[in-house]
């Protein structure tokens, strides 16, 4: 019973954060920083990460922009241990900035076997 309202309140779950250097950036820059892997209180493998380009629009539907990333791997993380992943990513250059209607997110899930997720999102703002 512990174990479940533990994993429902998130104590102990793995996650990843995306630790960018600069969150405003010229459309046509580069982006850079790092994936922060964390591990809970188990022994996980992770299966892959991925990472994509969204634009959100209020009141709409979120909009996938470009599939940044894909990482296949078979990788054992140890129970709390932490992990970084170099990032970097070109923002395409055609994209319009970023304005009070919509804004842009780095939207990243890592997978874990036993299809365990975790999820994190960074807000870019794209100067004009």
């Amino acid at each position: 019973m512990l174990k479940k309202i533990m994993s429902y309140l998130n104590i102990g779950s793995p996650h990843v954060d995306l630790v960018l250097m600069q969150n405003q950036i010229m459309p046509g820059s580069t982006v850079n920083g790092s994936f922060h892997l964390k591990s809970g209180w188990a022994n996980l493998e992770i299966k892959r990460l991925e990472c994509d380009l969204v634009k959100v629009t209020e009141g709409k539907k979120t909009e996938t922009v470009d599939l940044v990333t894909t990482i296949l791997m078979s990788k054992k993380i140890e129970a709390k241990e932490k992990t970084e992943i170099p990032f970097s990513y070109r923002i395409p250059a055609d994209l319009p900035p970023s304005s009070e209607g919509f804004t842009y997110r780095l939207n990243t899930r890592l997978i874990f076997s036993e299809n365990i997720k975790s999820f994190d999102h960074d807000e870019i703002v794209l100067l004009g």
